[in-house]
């Protein structure tokens, strides 16, 4: 039994889908699964019940859930601890955020602390922008780059990267409903919105203020779905700005001047106030005030 492979499990056990996880840790299907049937045949139990609809934890998954969270955890403490006794800080910080935000954000935001201490291994995982600050509240990772809720959880610390505008869009092709861009017919119009979340938060909030009931089309997980099925002229979506900046699928989008706007995003590095305690969050944290 491998670290990696622990990592992995922990990862699917949460995610309970082979797909995302696979995408989502960056390696192969094939590998995730013959990393997982090590662990059952040195487990000599099932750990996911597996069937066309979904995937499962068994008893013994749940059980090895929870053996993998304290071995993990209490490993990567040990190796930061022994760490600072060479002259280089050394372990392994883990973060979590979005694929557009690891493409345009992660770059500057760990550029001095990579000069700063080269022998630190990040782990990265990217996923869905509205499972960020969970993932930070269960000690699955040290640091999330997520948007910020208007009230801030007194155990987090957070330092705002970007403000981004929440932005309706369409496709560029014609839309029932949308002869007016400054004005949508929404009571014609499909939606597109976020599954939860902030922005699920924000765009309900709005429709409720303008006494509007929306034409729902579907509600998916990551924005960068959302531009795909508008796109494909399914609807008008809602997504924040720097998603739209960096999609391929820009040139093919309009932004609808819709008014009142949307309140904006602010993304923001989180850690958990106790975690400033760990050398190699602090160091990070402290990264942040000279880059």
């Amino acid at each position: 039994m491998d670290s990696d492979s622990l990592r992995l499990f922990l990862h699917l056990s949460r995610s309970l889908h082979f797909g995302r996880t696979s995408r989502e840790c960056h390696v192969s299907a094939s590998a995730l699964s013959r990393s997982i049937r090590r662990l059952e045949q040195a487990a000599g139990a099932e750990l996911f019940e597996r069937n066309s609809r979904a995937v499962q934890l068994t008893e013994a998954g749940v059980r090895l859930q929870a053996f993998a969270l304290e071995v993990l955890g209490g490993w990567d403490k040990l190796v930061g601890e022994l760490a600072q006794r060479g002259t280089a800080l050394r372990g392994t910080l883990s973060l979590f955020c979005t694929v557009t935000a690891a493409h345009s954000l992660l770059p500057a935001l760990l550029a001095q602390f990579r000069r700063a201490h080269p022998e630190v291994t990040l782990r990265l995982e990217t996923g869905y922008a509205a499972d960020a600050l969970a993932r930070l509240s269960r000690d699955e990772v040290d640091v999330s780059v997520a948007a910020l809720p208007d009230v801030l959880p007194p155990r987090l610390l957070t330092r705002v990267i970007v403000q981004t505008p929440l932005l309706f869009v369409a496709p560029a092709s014609p839309l029932p409903g949308l002869s007016d861009v400054r004005a949508p017919d929404f009571a014609r119009l499909p939606v597109v919105l976020p599954e939860h979340g902030i922005a699920r938060t924000r765009i309900d909030r709005w429709f409720r203020a303008k006494g509007l009931t929306p034409k729902v089309y579907g509600e998916v997980s990551g924005h960068e779905a959302i531009l795909a099925l508008v796109k494909l002229g399914c609807g008008v979506g809602i997504v924040p700005e720097l998603v739209l900046e960096k999609s391929p699928l820009r040139g093919e989008l309009r932004v609808l001047d819709v008014k009142p706007r949307l309140p904006a995003f602010r993304v923001a590095a989180c850690i958990k106030r106790s975690s400033l305690k760990q050398p190699l969050v602090a160091a990070f944290w402290a990264s942040l005030d000279t880059s």
